[in-house]
């Protein structure tokens, strides 16, 4: 979990919301890839009694302004972009398709446009510490310059 965003919670219809906002990103780039749907699936299966919830293989991506209301807590905007932003990586790249899709949640949202790029700096930091016990230091150099 990324440490942040670990006290916020989302009730069952925004849990159903931001899962749909992050099937819209994985989109984006034309496919999605296993990694982005695994991802995915763990954020929505994770995030409380799923078991009652809309199968997941059901859930169908966002439409444009669907959900501009729905995360009224800054914490939860957070948690959508920072998830969008971990979704986009999860194919190994960040494209300007995947961060303009992301930018637009994020105003949709209600967030705005300095505090989705403190949130990609936040989210290349968790990455980047996810390798940092490696013990091959050039590696995870390669991976912080692909990063940016």
């Amino acid at each position: 979990m990324f440490p942040l965003l670990a006290n916020v919670s989302l009730d069952t219809d925004q849990t159903i919301a931001a899962t749909r906002l992050l099937l819209h990103i994985a989109r984006v780039d034309g496919a999605q890839t296993a990694e982005e749907v695994a991802l995915i699936r763990s954020f929505y299966e994770g995030a409380g009694d799923s078991a009652t919830w809309p199968d997941f293989a059901s859930l169908q991506p966002v439409r444009a302004g669907e959900f501009n209301q729905t995360f009224a807590e800054p914490a939860q905007r957070d948690l959508v972009v920072a998830f969008c932003l971990m979704v986009a990586y999860a194919d190994g790249t960040l494209s300007a398709d995947e961060m303009s899709a992301v930018a637009a949640v994020a105003a949709g949202i209600g967030m705005p446009p300095a505090r989705v790029d403190e949130l990609l700096a936040l989210v290349k930091d968790h990455m980047l510490a996810q390798f940092a016990r490696l013990p091959d230091a050039a590696s995870v150099a390669t991976v912080a310059r692909e990063l940016g």
